[in-house]
């Protein structure tokens, strides 16, 4: 599933520079120091590491145990005081229990299984959550660092309006009014670069709290990238991609098979155990009985091996209460699930619309941006034959700044939306950013074509 095709023609239109390959060390940082991705590690542990815990009750159960002491014995028989016994003693006990039929354990095995799938799909989502997190970051970045130079760009051009209509107004060419509104409109601009700059600085630190690193570059994309629609360009194969594929959808139906195996493991508490059990006992000890009797030693080795069923009778109602718990447990997973899937199938299609949207909208505003120039340069001829005026240039501009504006985030919106609709399929990965990145600057050599945005 890769999503762009011929970027090998952008090396045609644009051969130039170096990549910078700024976004793939953006991701590689973000993997090593976003606290979000090192969270979800531990929390797949937490999960994958269940499995082998209970299937430990599988598994034979041996313990040992060991014991040494003293005892005095004093016997009184018929009235008369027998001699003290002063017995010391030591205890060595080695025991096997090997389940051979535990229902209850056994289902509870399953039941981590399904926990441990969950916990690692739910890290692929915070891997695939961080592919988009980064991509997000450096494009707000790079739309933050355009913001900035379309405002500067309009405060210049209203600043030298504003001393245009000073000297016009010295030499008694224009009224005070075109002064004023002049500067109304330098104010604003001034306010506007401020609110860009405090916006870019917003986005530095975004990119440093998942990256702990304030040296990212601002390398902008390519002036002419290829706009590219999903492929295959059928909104049902997307869906059926990402109905089988979907990380979501992978957890929610793991956490209900989990409590499918929690509901059988509850009603197994009605089922008996049956286990094959051994013990091997040592005794050591000696045992003095007087200057008579003297001191005797013992030593008596004891093994004991059998079959042990433990038949559950009545424990007060827990055991069907546990059951009724885990099957309303069962009937809220099943409901979440179906929930995730219709909530899934509404976001592919959604990103579907956004891929094929973003085509157009990438095309009409570099239109726009293109008839936005034509109007300025007509309103500089009008204003030197006298046909339109100052204001009418500052509009034009204006106007201009901000159809570049849109037509940049325009294509950054473009290349999310194909980010989007790939992790909704289950497909997105680091790949897909050096693709990305082959279109940020100018290539030397042309890089391997990737493909269109495909489901399978």
């Amino acid at each position: 599933m890769r999503f762009l095709t011929c970027v090998a023609v952008l090396a045609l239109v644009a051969p130039a520079a170096v990549s910078a390959n700024e976004l793939q060390r953006l991701y590689d940082l973000a993997v090593e120091n976003d606290p979000a991705l090192r969270a979800a590690r531990g929390i797949r542990a937490q999960g994958v590491y269940q499995a082998p815990q209970a299937r430990g009750a599988l598994l034979p159960q041996i313990n040992g145990s060991g014991g040494k002491g003293n005892v005095k014995t004093t016997r009184t028989i018929n009235g008369a005081e027998e001699p003290e016994e002063d017995t010391d003693y030591e205890i060595l006990t080695l025991s096997l229990d090997q389940a051979l039929f535990d229902a209850s354990a056994w289902n509870r095995w399953q039941q981590a299984e399904a926990n441990a799938d969950a916990a690692r799909a739910n890290y692929r989502i915070a891997e695939q959550a961080l592919v988009l997190r980064a991509a997000e970051a450096y494009f707000t970045l790079l739309g933050s660092a355009d913001s900035v130079r379309f405002a500067d760009a309009e405060k210049k051009a209203v600043e030298r309006s504003l001393e245009l209509a000073k000297k016009r107004f010295e030499v008694g060419l224009s009224a005070i009014t075109d002064v004023q509104e002049a500067q109304a409109r330098y104010d604003l601009a001034v306010a506007q670069m401020i609110d860009a700059e405090q916006a870019l600085d917003i986005a530095k630190v975004l990119i440093a709290e998942i990256t702990a690193d304030t040296s990212t570059k601002i390398v902008p994309l390519r002036d002419d990238i290829p706009l590219l629609g999903p492929s295959p360009d059928n909104v049902n194969d997307w869906l059926k991609a990402s109905s089988e594929n979907n990380l979501s959808i992978a957890v929610a139906r793991a956490l209900q098979e989990s409590a499918s195996q929690g509901v059988d493991a509850a009603w197994a508490g009605h089922y008996p155990r049956l286990g094959f059990v051994g013990q091997l006992d040592n005794r050591s000890g000696s045992v003095y009985t007087g200057p008579v009797s003297g001191t005797l030693n013992s030593e008596t080795d004891e093994t004991t091996i059998g079959l042990q069923v433990t038949v559950p009778i009545f424990a007060g109602g827990s055991t069907q209460a546990g059951v009724n718990i885990a099957r309303g447990l069962r009937d809220q997973r099943a409901a979440e699930l179906e929930q995730q899937r219709r909530a899934v199938e509404r976001a592919t299609r959604n990103a579907y619309q956004g891929v094929i949207a973003g085509v157009a909208r990438v095309k009409a505003l570099r239109q726009a941006v293109l008839s936005n120039n034509t109007a300025l340069e007509a309103s500089e001829v009008g204003l030197e034959v006298g046909a339109r005026t100052a204001v009418d240039v500052l509009d034009a501009q204006r106007e201009l700044y901000r159809a570049q504006r849109d037509h940049a985030r325009s294509r950054y919106d473009y290349l999310l939306n194909i980010l989007r609709l790939k992790a909704l399929a289950g497909q997105l990965t680091r790949k897909d950013l050096n693709e990305v990145d082959a279109l940020l600057g100018a290539e030397t050599t042309p890089p391997p074509p990737p493909e269109t945005p495909s489901p399978g």
